[in-house]
């Protein structure tokens, strides 16, 4: 599963990705107030190349409304085989309402960190309707400064089930793949592993 990776995540990167074997793909992550707006940039985030057959988008938004308008357009003029969000915006509002495709979430293991929180959120998000949750095995305040923590990824699987829980985090070579699966993910996501070499998907 190939990250939406902000500024890198382009058509024709992910095509690369895609020729390598990545499985799943993801446009970059797109802010809902640009979307309505018409800003051709933003809607250009949300192209999809033929080649792309399990491809999703990432939404970023603050507001409950918002959000609910965005995925509402996004589902009457895009092909979307799921809808990616930041965990800060109101999911059951977005997938009850206005969703026909898959939505799936991406989170942190908290915000500070010695303070794990995944785990009393995923529960809420399985019962609001997500399909998969992504977990970062890192901090938002940590960014890259110590390793993700898988074991901590491992306790969360057990608290997701039976929704799947992808894993996420320092992944660069079939070792650190083969690892991580060990956690119990049902799968796991590749961002700067694919940046440093594309063909990480080939070798997994």
């Amino acid at each position: 599963y190939l990250a939406p990776l902000t500024t890198c995540g382009n058509l024709p990167f992910r095509r690369i990705c895609k020729g390598y074997g990545a499985d799943v793909t993801c446009g970059e992550m797109a802010v809902c107030t640009n979307l309505l707006q018409g800003q051709s940039s933003e809607w250009a985030l949300l192209k999809r190349h033929e080649s792309e057959d399990l491809f999703g988008v990432q939404l970023e938004g603050a507001f409950p409304d918002t959000m609910t308008k965005c995925a509402e357009l996004l589902n009457q003029t895009i092909e979307v085989d799921f809808v990616d969000i930041n965990v800060g915006c109101p999911i059951d509002l977005v997938y009850n309402k206005v969703l026909d495709v898959p939505l799936t979430v991406k989170i942190r293991t908290g915000v500070q960190e010695k303070t794990n929180l995944a785990h009393k959120l995923i529960p809420n998000l399985r019962e609001w309707g997500a399909s998969l949750v992504t977990l970062h095995g890192r901090s938002r305040e940590q960014r890259y400064t110590k390793m993700a923590d898988w074991g901590y990824i491992a306790e969360c699987v057990q608290v997701a089930s039976p929704m799947p829980l992808f894993g996420n985090g320092d992944i660069f070579s079939f070792e650190d793949a083969n690892r991580a699966m060990q956690s119990g993910v049902s799968g796991i996501m590749i961002a700067r592993g694919a940046l440093i070499k594309p063909w990480i998907f080939t070798e997994i």
